[in-house]
């Protein structure tokens, strides 16, 4: 049984896994201090962020290649490795969804808001760390594992991955057209009103909030940037929901 996943490959899914894990503990300690709150960040539901697992998979298989380069080369190439990454991953996602995830417009030195110099500065530092102290002891936790328990540990995050991606891009594309949705009622002059109706008291403190905008709260949690343009729709909103939106994302 074992032997139908090649033990390198099996070793980086599960080393890819380990680093979306470890790269949702830095985001959410990031986001909660910056917030002042808890911040479940990240595109999926899980406490995953896939990026930093992609990027530690990809840092580790370039420094691996590059070593046969002179030292300062291979490890130019493997500091610049994460900010590259981050580029095309911020280009790929505006290209699905057609909405920027993250957003460096306002930072200085950026390159179409999709990186900058403050952030790949921390990225460098993360790569550096990664392949010598953070890489090697991952790879020899996975090695103790062994070759069943490592294919069922497998199997089950895979499981896992598939059901969080599908819910979380489903998400995303929810709220693309709600946005829209939104914005086409402030052209008529209308207010937002649920198809679902609301639960709850009168009162604000205890009013729930409709399922539609539930479903949106996601997105806004994981992605800052999102916030900027649909700040603008919230007046289509009645007072206690937009109320409820300020407190929560624009304090």
């Amino acid at each position: 049984m074992y032997t139908m996943i090649p033990q390198k490959l099996l070793s980086y899914f599960l080393y890819f896994g380990a680093m979306s894990f470890v790269g949702w503990i830095i985001e959410v300690l990031y986001r909660s201090s910056k917030e002042k709150r808890f911040v479940n960040a990240g595109f999926l539901s899980g406490p995953f962020v896939p990026i930093y697992g992609f990027g530690a998979v990809i840092i580790t298989a370039i420094h691996v290649e590059v070593q046969s380069l002179p030292a300062v080369t291979a490890w130019v190439i493997t500091l610049l490795s994460p900010t590259i990454l981050e580029y095309f991953g911020g280009w790929l996602m505006e290209t699905l969804f057609g909405m920027k995830l993250w957003d460096y417009h306002e930072r200085r030195f950026n390159l179409s808001g999709r990186i900058c110099l403050r952030f790949s500065i921390y990225w460098a530092f993360f790569a550096a760390l990664l392949v010598l102290f953070i890489q090697p002891r991952v790879f020899t936790r996975i090695m103790v594992l062994g070759p069943y328990l490592s294919h069922f540990v497998a199997g089950g995050l895979l499981a896992y991955f598939i059901v969080d991606i599908d819910h979380s891009v489903k998400s995303i594309f929810n709220f693309k057209t709600f946005q829209k949705d939104i914005a086409a009622l402030i052209e008529k002059g209308k207010e937002f009103h649920s198809v679902f109706g609301f639960s709850g008291d009168m009162d604000d403190k205890k009013l729930k909030l409709p399922m539609e905008v539930r479903r949106i709260l996601k997105p806004l949690n994981a992605f800052p940037s999102l916030r900027r343009n649909f700040k603008e729709k919230l007046p289509a909103f009645p007072d206690w929901i937009r109320k409820h939106l300020e407190k929560r994302f624009w304090k």
